[in-house]
């Protein structure tokens, strides 16, 4: 079985070769793993320190003019490019455990996709100085160990489930958990109902618009508890960005015209699980 791993960018280049590092240490033959890097315009030497992990693993970069925030028709570049049977979607900067692949391949039913967590960032965490020299040195196993065992670093999705058990509103809205730092699914399923809207150019909800579609389209969606990623922390999103998430809101409620789209422009997704029964 063939993986495809795609990994959109922007002028991220440190922390997109750790992320490069954490996928040729993975616990699966790596020839059957390609990793496509999708450039949304970046100005830095991306492409230089993406070419020269060439001999270690199937690399390719691909690149789009920089036009703005272009996130959604860079998954999608990577998504026609793949040449896997599986789609691994992560961002640039996400570490993968080194079982991480093998544990979604056999985790894996044939009618889902697979929503993984990614640990170490949320509007409330504040990195580990453990974590960071873990980092600075490649030992992604070390800081996994120490990961899951750090209640503040811990995803917030995978607190909000486990710790306050809302599974019932993974069970009715999954696609809210839909996010696409870490994603992993069949090729078809993904282009079955288009790939992102690439009508998505500011930051937020692409995500979980292009679950939403899944889930409308019959295709279900599993939580795997056991596939760990962690994204190393990054600048927390200003009063901008989150406007733009609340205006990405509208636009997907103004798509579907669905009663849960319209509460996604009134309340929090957390607010939203939180009140199912």
């Amino acid at each position: 079985m063939t993986v495809s791993i795609i990994i959109p960018t922007y002028n991220n280049k440190n922390d997109l070769e750790k992320t490069i590092h954490s996928i040729i240490n993975q616990s699966v033959d790596t020839s059957n793993i390609e990793v496509i890097i999708c450039d949304d315009g970046s100005s830095d030497s991306t492409k230089a320190m993406c070419l020269k992990f060439q001999n270690m693993i199937n690399i390719r970069y691909l690149y789009q003019e920089d036009q703005g925030f272009r996130a959604a028709k860079a998954r999608n570049m990577g998504l026609e490019a793949a040449q896997g049977e599986f789609i691994l979607f992560i961002d640039s900067g996400v570490l993968i455990k080194s079982d991480l692949i093998e544990t979604h391949l056999s985790n894996y039913d044939d009618a889902t996709i697979n929503i993984g967590f990614c640990h170490g960032f949320d509007e409330h965490s504040v990195m580990n100085n453990d974590f960071e020299s873990h980092i600075a040195m490649n030992q992604f196993d070390t800081l996994f160990m120490n990961l899951l065992n750090d209640e503040n670093n811990r995803d917030c999705r995978f607190k909000l489930l486990t710790h306050i058990g809302h599974f019932r509103g993974f069970e009715q809205y999954p696609w809210l958990f839909f996010w696409g730092g870490h994603l992993f699914g069949k090729k078809e399923h993904f282009l079955q109902v288009g790939g992102f809207d690439e009508k998505f150019t500011h930051w937020g909800g692409e995500d979980v618009e292009l679950g939403l579609r899944l889930h409308l389209s019959g295709i279900k969606m599993s939580l795997n508890l056991d596939a760990h990623a962690y994204h190393i922390p990054h600048k927390k999103a200003d009063t901008a960005s989150k406007e733009s998430t609340v205006n990405n809101c509208f636009y997907i409620h103004n798509k579907h015209q669905l009663d849960i789209t319209h509460t996604m422009t009134q309340k929090t997704w957390e607010e939203i699980v939180a009140e199912v029964d």
